[in-house]
């Protein structure tokens, strides 16, 4: 157990730091340092001997943010791919652990579900003609990640679903810098840490979570 928290601590430490160099030109080691932290939570989840689909999700989720550590519409369409694989993977792993009747046993788990699923559709619809071909990809998606925040409300700890809506809030952000606001506006340097801040605190949060199934 010591070398898994190890292994945690190292990616906590690499995830932190990657503050620093995340507003510097797009290199191959930049793109390796964003790459190593949710790839040491895919190793931490194999080490502690978590269900297998954590670790596939988080190996999926690193493949993608190597192919958004590079600019271009091929990137994008790679990182997202391999996003929404991760995504799969997640929903797969909460199916055989949610209980459905736990949604309706807090008054606040179905508004804040709702909460979110009404701002996500909302800065889809927001975008969708700007993104072109993109919209419909990023529509399929928009409908995997509700179902696997949905899957969060019937999981006994609520850090779950606080980490899939970290999550999908970094990546509605994501989309607002590429399909509305633009790489020049005055905020997309402050969204862009804002982005890796939610995402990566997302991950850690249901790495934790997720890993005690």
């Amino acid at each position: 157990m010591g070398g898994a928290t190890g292994i945690l601590a190292l990616s906590v430490a690499l995830g932190t730091s990657y503050l620093w160099i995340l507003p510097r030109e797009k290199t191959v080691v930049r793109a390796i340092w964003k790459t190593l932290p949710v790839l040491l939570l895919s190793v931490y989840a194999l080490a502690v001997d978590a269900p297998v689909l954590l670790a596939v999700a988080l190996f999926l989720g690193a493949l993608g943010d190597l192919s958004l550590a590079f600019d271009g519409d091929p990137a994008f369409i790679r990182g997202v791919a391999a996003f929404l694989l991760s995504h799969v993977a997640y929903v797969g792993l909460l199916a055989g652990f949610t209980q459905p009747a736990l949604a309706l046993s807090e008054p606040w788990r179905i508004p804040a579900a709702l909460v979110v699923a009404g701002f996500t559709c909302g800065v889809l619809a927001r975008i969708w003609r700007p993104a072109g071909r993109m919209a419909m990809p990023i529509g399929a998606y928009v409908l995997i990640f509700m179902v696997l925040v949905w899957l969060t409300l019937g999981l006994p700890d609520p850090l779950a679903f606080v980490g899939a809506t970290l999550f999908i809030f970094s990546d509605v952000i994501l989309t607002i810098r590429k399909y509305w606001t633009g790489p020049d506006h005055p905020i997309d340097r402050l969204a862009s840490y804002v982005v890796w801040i939610s995402y990566f605190a997302a991950q850690v949060i249901l790495t934790v979570t997720l890993s005690r199934l």
